[in-house]
């Protein structure tokens, strides 16, 4: 939408803390990479992210109160993750927000659990997924009161705010489920106000290889689970992000949270 400012729509809290495009990516093996082979003899791999579906923005707008923002505060931002399986049903929805819109937080939880998403493709064949977005209210000039985006800002300074992010495949190994196969393990995923963080910051490639991961924030008490979610992370598969249908390398963050 044109004219928007950076800072008009929130990007993701650092501390304690889709418009649904069809979108392909054609891989290139490591082979090729190394000039070891021709592009002509490549397997093509085409990915499509879990997106919103047809309604899901209409849905939210008359399941839900908008909150009473104020010149100080026009904006308010719910941060959410979501498992999108293969038939496209949202489970496992879980939101958090930051400036004590609780009861938004809550409305909009609740009106995405068990909504029907479009399901993530890898060669035209559904694959569960876990799928982050915000849903974005505002009283502004020129921006639309209701925006579901398809990120959680992290990377908003580089792509814009519509930009699809890295989506942790569920069909394949993923950080959290390797991370609770320690029998000391703990940590819940996705952000909370209650409790210690635990957050690593992962690089996920265009081919969705996860290339590089290290802590950003963990309690003395936690550093064994940073250490964990850091193995975990090298070891799992993701959906590349995505800009205009084209694959990019994007920052991913794995956050764990402890209730108290």
């Amino acid at each position: 939408i044109a004219g928007f400012a950076p800072s008009v729509i929130q990007q993701t809290p650092s501390v304690p803390m889709k418009e649904d495009k069809s979108m392909k990516k054609v891989v290139v093996s490591a082979l090729v990479a190394l000039g070891l082979g021709s592009v002509g003899s490549v397997a093509a791999e085409q990915y499509q992210p879990a997106g919103f579906g047809e309604d899901t923005l209409r849905y939210l707008e008359a399941a839900v109160a908008p909150p009473a923002l104020t010149t100080n505060t026009p904006v308010a931002s719910v941060y959410c993750q979501a498992d999108v399986g293969t038939d496209g049903l949202t489970r496992n929805v879980s939101c958090y927000e930051r400036d004590g819109f609780t009861d938004l937080r809550d409305q909009v939880e609740e009106a995405m659990a068990t909504r029907r998403f479009s399901a993530a493709t890898v060669d035209g064949e559904p694959v569960p997924v876990r799928m982050v977005f915000r849903a974005v209210y505002a009283d502004l000039e020129g921006q639309p009161p209701v925006m579901l985006l398809p990120n959680l800002g992290h990377m908003q300074g580089d792509f814009g705010y519509q930009y699809s992010a890295p989506q942790e495949r569920l069909d394949d190994r993923n950080w959290y489920s390797l991370y609770r196969k320690n029998d000391w393990s703990q940590g819940q995923p996705f952000f909370s106000d209650e409790g210690e963080l635990t957050r690593v910051l992962a690089w996920v490639n265009d081919s969705g290889r996860v290339i590089s991961a290290r802590s950003l924030e963990s309690h003395s008490e936690y550093r064994r689970d940073a250490r964990a979610v850091e193995k975990a992370l090298e070891a799992s598969r993701f959906l590349p992000g995505m800009v205009s249908g084209k694959p990019e390398k994007m920052r991913y963050v794995a956050v764990l949270n402890y209730p108290n």
